[in-house]
Order: structure tokens, then C-alpha cells, then sequence
């Protein structure tokens, strides 16, 4: 994937930067404001490569790349600048229907949650990684080391209100450092040390009630929700030549009381009303929530509204310090869109289907689902239903055994240690997964998927059946029947690809060609084609010759830690180029006294669709005139 012509094309189609509030991403998902959704060609952004589908849900506009994200995020943050202040969003009439308060409320908490999860996720496995090492007697809970690292573990979480405090301030757009202040104003140890004593607190004659606001999440978000109006009125109130000191004066002398006497205790009822209502809804009902939940979860994530659960999450590990429902679920979900992944990789032969499924089913199964569910489940549709199957029998024994979760990180093989508790609550989180495994795949075996190299199989047999066994296979392809000829892109020594020191190109697991180690630092186009694409770090190139032969060009082993150093491109995708053009120009002596290898695998990536790649056999100096690959 070309993440910067990917960016590109993104913004073109949401409508340019003009229609864009704010964007941010997750772990899978670039999830922009926009300011008309209507804008958006979804359809179209569903269609480019790389590209796992495009939703609007939440609020907003959600764009799945899978584990590249990250990268697409970074070069349209370099594309667009947005000022918050200058392109505020447009006034418009509030959808008040059912649909739309909860696509507003589940924006709202998308976008405060997401960027602090970094942080969570970190000091959550750094908790089960704790709770390993207690368990198997690698450290007493006695012991002043462990008392140091629950320290650091717990920081983030006992912290939480200041970290809620600066990304409610980026989405309520009003100034994030004074609502960290007011967050350490909850959180002062002799503010704790005041109320705690004796003689009741009050300001204006109202009681400040006792309350710890450590690791709580509604107090400090309905105080810096209040302070944006607040700022507002200070600013317009406060003279310019004072108004540096004057307008955070104002709203801190504002806020404060009212945080301490109304807006946290308020927060903190609701939170404590969040956690028991959901006791209550397992009380009534049971082991089935978490079935429930376990089973549809992938719609849930489908749409990225699994985002409005981390407030009832924090409650419940606040008080009563564990979460018995949406980890239970998400561990049962999360291990069955994994395995049911990784069935489809072992029992599929169609070839593309297998490289996609293989990676998303590890992702899934470390927790990331959505190159599962996107990449194979929601294509396949048969094996989203074995999933649910899967997640619904875990889910069962999850919900029987009341599973416990003590740590807020999202539930995956690494982050087992979460569920180490009291009694045989990790062995029933084992037993959860486990079931999940099993049963999953078995459900995909027996329910059964279309794969497409089956059906190509099956074509191939019955084709050889009518014509006897001494009739060879015919090609796939008509056009494929005469021979095609790759010739070098570059001067050198043709080598196997088998001898390159880098197992993704020598097991021929991208496809089948040669290798060259070069004497010349250029590329040319080995074959009349188009450039399909150039990859932004400069230092491999993928072309389509005019007879459909896929083929990639990578300068050097690991080169792309270079990022583009020592390589200039003179060609861009969508280019028409002829034999012997030149394509990339590439400083060998600066390359190989970076410390990286210069060999260079040439590679025909729709090898499954010729009946035989060969490559050339000789190791005198080859050239852009002398043949490198032959093609049947």
C-alpha cells in the first residue's frame, strides 16, 4: 500500500479538508467529524486497495485500513491542518430521534476514549503481567519491588480523570490545560486529607462531600463540558490587556466549586449507578448477557460502536475492582474470530484467500478482529455465523462461571494474565478461550465457506475427466497458454530467489521469480506496462505488464528502514512505461555503507495464475536486453 496516494485518495473522497472537523484513528480504524457525511463516497473508498470497508456509525465517518492505519493517519495528518477555533462546526438542526442522540453520545465517547487508550492498554498488561508474575511466585505482593511497579501500573488508571480531562477539552474545544487543573483539584492528596477530617467542608454553605474521584471517568467529563460554556463567558467578559490571566481566573474560580460540590458527585453517582445497573442486568438475567453479547459483538464492533462500553468498564473496575460482562464476552468473541480465521487459512486453497486469512486470524486472536471480520468473515458471511457459534458456546461457560476481569485491556492471548484473581477465575478464562478455539473451527469445517480455489479445482478435475487422463490441464487463462518473457530491470547477477537471506522472498511466499545482485544502481521497466504502484519509502515499485503479468521490484533486503534515503522514483503509479525505461535510481555505495544488502528480488505476485515460472539458469552479467524470467 502506498500510504501517502491512500491518504490522498481518502480526503478526496470525504469531501477535501473543507468538510473534515477533526480525525483520529484506533487501533484499526480512521475515524473522521465530518462535517456533511453526505459528502463521503463510501462505496467508491470500499473499492481502493488496501481498504477493508467504510462506515458511518457513531458520529462518525469510519474508514477500516487494519494494522496499517497508523500509517495512512500519519500522512493525511500531513495534508490537512485544522484549526479548531477557525472551523468550528457549522450550526445545524440536531437529529433528536433515538438514532441520533446515540450516534452523538457514541461520538462523543469515541472521541474522548480513544486517544487515552494508548495509556490504558499499556498500564492494563502491565497489571496482568503483575498478576503473572504473583501467580507464579516470581514476586510476593509483600515485597517493596512489587509495591514500586503497582505503583507504576496503577498510575494511568489513578490518573485517569486528567487524562479524560485533556481529551474532553480537545472534544468539547475549550483549553485542556485548565481541565487538567480542575482534574488535579479532585484528585489533590490534601484536598483527600481535608475531606476526609472531621469537621464537614463546605463552600457557600454547601457540603463538599467525601469522595475519592481516583481512576473515575463522569466527574471530570461533565466539569470540562460545563467549563467550555464557562470559558466562553470568561472570554467574552475579560478585557484583552488582562485577558492572559483574567479568562482562566474566572473559569477556575467558576469551575472548582462546582466540580467539588455538584458536577463531581453527580459524575460520580451516575458511574456508581452505571456499575450496579449492569450487576443488576446479570443479575436478572444471567449466564445469557454474556451470550448475548459474546454472539453479537461482531456487529457491535462492525459499526466501532464497541467504543460506548469503556465508561461501564472504569465503573466497574473503580467498584467493585473487577468486570464480569464485556471482557467475558470480548475474550469469547475475540478467540473465535481468530480461530475461525486461521480454519479458513488451513482448509481454503485458493491462494489470496489464504494470505489474508492467515494474519488476521493472529491479529484476532491477540484481540485486533477487524482484519478478521473484514477481511474474511464479512466476505466469506458463512464462517461469521461459525464465529458466533464459537463466541456464543464460550460465552455460555463464561456467563455460568461468572468471569471476572481485573484489568481494563482488551482481552487476547498476551493479556490473559487480566482474569488472575481469586479462586479459578484464570482457569476459567483459559477454559473460555479454549472453547472458543475448538468449537469455532469445528463450526467452519461442518458449515462450510466459498472458496474460490475449490471451485477452480473442481473446474480443472472436471475438465480433465472429459478429456481423458493423458490430456494435460489446460491453462486458466487463454492468453496464458503462449510464453511470456520478463527481462532484466537491472544489470547484474541473476541468483535464485531460494538464495536471498530473507525467508519472505526466498520461501516464495509473495510469489515466484529471481533475484539480481546489481553492478548498476538503476531499474528499468523490464516489460511494455503501467505502474501499479510506487511505495512511498522509494525502494520497490510494482508494475503490470500489458499481457497481466503482476510484478514487484525490491531494491535490497530491509531497505525500507531507509525510508526513501539513497532512492529517487521518476515514474508514478498510473504511468505507462516502455522496455527499458528508466524507474528508480539508487546510490548502491551509500546503501550498502548504510550496512543493507543490495540483492534484489524480482517477483511475479499472480504466480498462481501460470501454469510454470521459470527462472534464467545462467550467472554471467545479465541486462535490461537479456530475458530474467519466462512465463508458461
Amino acid at each position: 500500500m502506498n500510504y501517502k496516494e491512500t491518504a490522498k485518495a481518502i480526503l478526496n473522497k470525504v469531501g477535501g479538508q473543507e468538510n473534515i472537523n477533526d480525525f483520529l484513528h484506533c487501533s484499526t480504524r480512521l475515524r473522521m467529524n465530518l462535517k456533511d457525511p453526505n459528502q463521503a463516497k463510501t462505496e467508491e473508498i470500499k473499492a481502493m486497495d488496501g481498504i477493508m470497508g467504510a462506515v458511518y456509525s457513531g458520529g462518525q465517518y469510519q474508514v477500516i485500513i487494519g494494522n496499517d492505519v497508523s500509517y495512512v493517519y500519519n500522512e493525511l495528518k500531513q495534508m490537512i491542518t485544522i484549526n479548531t477555533d477557525e472551523n468550528p462546526e457549522p450550526n445545524k438542526k440536531r437529529d433528536m430521534s433515538f438514532k441520533g442522540l446515540f450516534e452523538s453520545f457514541a461520538g462523543l465517547i469515541t472521541g474522548i476514549f480513544q486517544p487515552i487508550i494508548p495509556a490504558i492498554a499499556a498500564a492494563g498488561m502491565f497489571k496482568a503481567l503483575l498478576l503473572l508474575c504473583t501467580s507464579l511466585g516470581i514476586l510476593s505482593k509483600e515485597s517493596q519491588i512489587y509495591a514500586l511497579l503497582l505503583n507504576i501500573a496503577d498510575a494511568a488508571f489513578y490518573f485517569l480523570p486528567v487524562l479524560l480531562a485533556y481529551s474532553s477539552a480537545q472534544k468539547f474545544k475549550t483549553n485542556p490545560y485548565i481541565a487538567a487543573t480542575l482534574a488535579g483539584v479532585l484528585l489533590h492528596p490534601k484536598m483527600i486529607t481535608l475531606l476526609g477530617g472531621e469537621v464537614p467542608v463546605q463552600i457557600a454553605g454547601i457540603p463538599v462531600p467525601n469522595i475519592s474521584y481516583a481512576s473515575s471517568v463522569l466527574p471530570i467529563i461533565l466539569t470540562v463540558w460545563l467549563m467550555s460554556y464557562v470559558e466562553k463567558f470568561a472570554d467574552k467578559v475579560s478585557p484583552g490587556p488582562v485577558k492572559i490571566f483574567l479568562k482562566p481566573l474566572i473559569v477556575l474560580l467558576v469551575m472548582a466549586p462546582l466540580a467539588l460540590t455538584i458536577l463531581g458527585p453527580i459524575g460520580n453517582y451516575l458511574g456508581v449507578g452505571l456499575s450496579d445497573g449492569l450487576f443488576w442486568i446479570q443479575g436478572k438475567i444471567g449466564w445469557l448477557t454474556v451470550v448475548i453479547l459474546a454472539v453479537f459483538l461482531p456487529f457491535i464492533v462492525m459499526f466501532g460502536m464497541h467504543k460506548v462500553f469503556y465508561p461501564v468498564i472504569f465503573a466497574a473496575m473503580v467498584s467493585p475492582g473487577y468486570e464480569t460482562l464485556i471482557h467475558s464476552a470480548m475474550l469469547s468473541s475475540n478467540m473465535a474470530q481468530g480461530a475461525g480465521a486461521l480454519a479458513v487459512w488451513f482448509l481454503a486453497k485458493d491462494k489470496k484467500l489464504k494470505q489474508v486469512a492467515l494474519p488476521a486470524g493472529i491479529s484476532g486472536l491477540f484481540g485486533i478482529t477487524e482484519p478478521a471480520l473484514y477481511g474474511v468473515h464479512l466476505r466469506l458471511k458463512r464462517t461469521l455465523v461459525a464465529c458466533m457459534i464459537g463466541a456464543g458456546s464460550a460465552g455460555l461457560f463464561a456467563g455460568i462461571v461468572n468471569l471476572k476481569a481485573y484489568a481494563a485491556v482488551g482481552p487476547g492471548l498476551a493479556s490473559l494474565p487480566m482474569f488472575i484473581g481469586a479462586e479459578n477465575n484464570f482457569t476459567y478464562a483459559l477454559i473460555t478461550a479454549a472453547i472458543s478455539i475448538i468449537v469455532t473451527p469445528i463450526a467452519v469445517y461442518f458449515i462450510g465457506f466459498n472458496d474460490p480455489g475449490a471451485d477452480s479445482d473442481a473446474q480443472a478435475s472436471s475438465g480433465n475427466s472429459a478429456q481423458g487422463e493423458t490430456t494435460p490441464a489446460a491453462p486458466k487463462k487463454e492468453k496464458l497458454q503462449s510464453r511470456l518473457v520478463v527481462f532484466s530491470p537491472i544489470e547484474g547477477e541473476a541468483i535464485p530467489l531460494k538464495a536471498v537471506n530473507d525467508e519472505a522472498f526466498s520461501q516464495e511466499a509473495m510469489g515466484k521469480g529471481m533475484a539480481i545482485k546489481p553492478v548498476k544502481g538503476q531499474v528499468m521497466a523490464p516489460f511494455d506496462g503501467t505502474v501499479q504502484t510506487v511505495f512511498r519509502t522509494k525502494h520497490s515499485i510494482g508494475l503490470k505488464s500489458v499481457e497481466g503479468i503482476e510484478l514487484l521490484i525490491h531494491v535490497g533486503i530491509d531497505t525500507v528502514k531507509l525510508k526513501g534515503k539513497h532512492f529517487n522514483v521518476v515514474v508514478q503509479e498510473g504511468d505507462i512505461v516502455k522496455h527499458g525505461q528508466l524507474l528508480i535510481e539508487f546510490d548502491m555505495e551509500a546503501i550498502e555503507k548504510a550496512g543493507f544488502d543490495i540483492t534484489t528480488p524480482v517477483i511475479v505476485t499472480n504466480s498462481g495464475d501460470y501454469l510454470e515460472i521459470l527462472g534464467y539458469e545462467q550467472s554471467e552479467k545479465i541486462g535490461p536486453e537479456t530475458p530474467l524470467i519466462t512465463i508458461l
